[in-house]
């Protein structure tokens, strides 16, 4: 994982080696059947054709530096959805461990400009 996390991960495991040691402490291998399975669900399963369903308000989060799912596909995720906006931010593939406060920051402002009643939040 040290070797290839700055090619998989991008953002800021390209440049800061500690973070990489810092986050396999914290890791827990899944079991061999559950990565198979993710990757079966990867290849195979889309949620394109009923996106324009969704009603919530969403937001979508992407890394600017992500080789694992690249920007663009949280931009096609955004135009498919009707009330959804997109930020990118300034990282890689795990964006949520690298920088948690500037992502809980993206979500807090996110949360407090929408009007979420009737979204599955008790009132």
């Amino acid at each position: 994982m040290a070797k290839i996390a700055p090619r998989l991960c991008g953002g800021m495991f390209r440049t800061q080696a500690e973070l990489i040691h810092e986050h396999l402490e914290h890791m827990k291998a899944g079991s061999r059947v559950g990565y198979y399975l993710q990757i079966l669900a990867a290849w195979g399963w889309t949620s394109f054709h009923w996106l324009h369903r969704l009603r919530q308000p969403t937001l979508v989060l992407v890394g600017d530096d992500d080789p694992i799912v690249p920007p663009i596909n949280g931009k096609i995720l955004a135009a498919r959805i009707p009330d959804a906006s997109v930020r990118e931010i300034d990282c890689g593939h795990l964006f949520l461990v690298t920088k948690p406060r500037e992502v809980a920051e993206l979500v807090r402002a996110f949360l407090s400009t929408r009007d979420l009643r009737g979204c599955g939040r008790a009132n």
